[in-house]
């Protein structure tokens, strides 16, 4: 009984002291990182997108439509709407549909086809993408990874240098 205990354990000790070979994988499909937010938003058309699903060069813009700053890049990217020309643009918000659709007539955003007015809950935005500390919060992604994170007024030349 004693020789089967020691066997057990030099055995123990031998297994415990190889080193697992890690199989190899040939011809491998990498796998895509998405950072896209899975967040579901309901469009002003009242029609639901989740975020996830999004792919390609996206501008998400968490807003307030009372909000001075909102109001001033709002103002600023109806004045130089080419430089998004190539994005699809998200204004998100937790306000409610009125108030989403007044600010986006406001500021002739809504006519433009790649620009989209949305609602959120508060908590998915907050499970989605953490807590918002400002407003305008700006999300830049390519290919559904996450470029950069803007919180406040972003000039126009710091927009630009990261689009």
């Amino acid at each position: 009984m004693l020789v089967f205990g020691v066997l057990l354990a030099i055995g123990f000790v031998v297994a415990c002291g190889k080193k697992e070979e890690k199989p190899v994988v040939l011809n491998a499909v990498p796998t895509i990182n998405n950072q896209m937010p899975a967040l579901n938003i309901v469009k002003t058309d009242n029609t639901p997108l989740f975020m996830k699903d999004l792919d390609g060069k996206v501008c998400v813009i968490f807003f307030n439509p009372d909000c001075d700053h909102c109001q001033r890049e709002a103002q600023m990217l109806q004045a130089n709407k080419d430089i998004l020309k190539d994005y699809q643009v998200y204004f998100i918000t937790i306000d409610q549909m009125p108030a989403i659709i007044e600010f986006a007539d406001k500021y002739k955003l809504s006519s433009e086809s790649n620009v989209v007015f949305a609602r959120a809950e508060p908590g998915e935005v907050i499970n989605a993408v953490g807590q918002i500390n400002q407003v305008p919060t700006f999300f830049i992604y390519r290919d559904r990874a996450l470029v950069t994170r803007m919180e406040g007024e972003v000039t126009l030349e710091k927009l630009k240098s990261v689009l």
